[in-house]
């Protein structure tokens, strides 16, 4: 990841969903872009793999992000050790299997106003940007689960909010990943349904992690001091396949 994007020291960016996945990556790539990173997770042995690779230069913060008690104390554990003026919200379901739809929807955005809200109430004036990943099931029509893509097009929806309503003069954007080599993908991109999506690609390749993570940090840095309310495909051209 270069170190040209906007962070320098005194950045400091909060990662929820750190321990795999696009989260890793983020985490991974604002310390190397010079910046302090809070990564939150549920996982225990995930976070110290993070903390393993990144050289030591992680906070590890053990934290349920649909949980007020544990959002609380995580904030707590963080702010004690430095003020995160970035928020990345990445944490989300563990898979997109059938669930109940009021469940699933609530489930996805509740945790994302959760931890945008009680962040905001903690750090103010100090707050600079919101990212939040969502995912290309919530701006185009197609096969999967209802309450996936009603949930992902809430969250865009909640991130236009935000960056209308500004509040403590923060900016708010999205990512919108498409098919993305993380995990929970493994078993999916190299079935019958996977590969003939992928193969509906333009690039026809599924995404890295670290190609989310660049454009998250792009939105996060002051070098997109312009750039608020957008929402930012990363998924090798499908949406426009779709």
């Amino acid at each position: 990841m270069p170190t040209t994007m906007g962070y320098d020291a005194g950045s400091c960016v909060l990662v929820t969903g750190a321990g795999s996945g696009i989260g890793r990556a983020v985490a991974l790539g604002a310390v190397e872009a010079g910046a302090a990173v809070a990564a939150w997770d549920l996982d225990p042995a995930a976070l110290a793999g993070l903390v393993e690779e990144s050289g030591g230069k992680v906070l590890p913060v053990e934290a349920d992000a649909a949980d007020p008690d544990s959002v609380a104390a995580a904030l707590d554990r963080t702010l004690a050790w430095r003020t995160p003026g970035m928020l990345v919200n990445n944490a989300g379901p563990s898979s997109q299997r059938p669930r109940p739809f009021a469940d699933g929807v609530v489930g996805v955005l509740g945790l994302v106003e959760l931890v945008t809200t009680s962040w905001l109430d903690r750090v103010r004036e100090r707050a600079e940007s919101v990212v939040n990943v969502a995912s290309i099931a919530g701006t185009v029509i197609g096969g999967g689960v209802s309450w996936y893509s009603a949930a992902k097009a809430g969250v865009l929806g909640y991130t236009r909010y935000l960056a209308a309503e500004a509040p403590f003069g923060v900016r708010a954007n999205a990512v919108a990943p498409g098919l993305v080599e993380t995990p929970r993908m493994k078993e999916f991109l190299p079935s019958e349904t996977g590969r003939r999506m992928v193969g509906r690609t333009p690039r026809g390749r599924a995404v890295q992690p670290a190609e989310v993570a660049a454009a998250v940090l792009f939105l996060a840095s002051p070098l997109a001091a312009g750039i608020t309310g957008a929402v930012v495909p990363v998924d090798a051209g499908l949406s426009v396949t779709v």
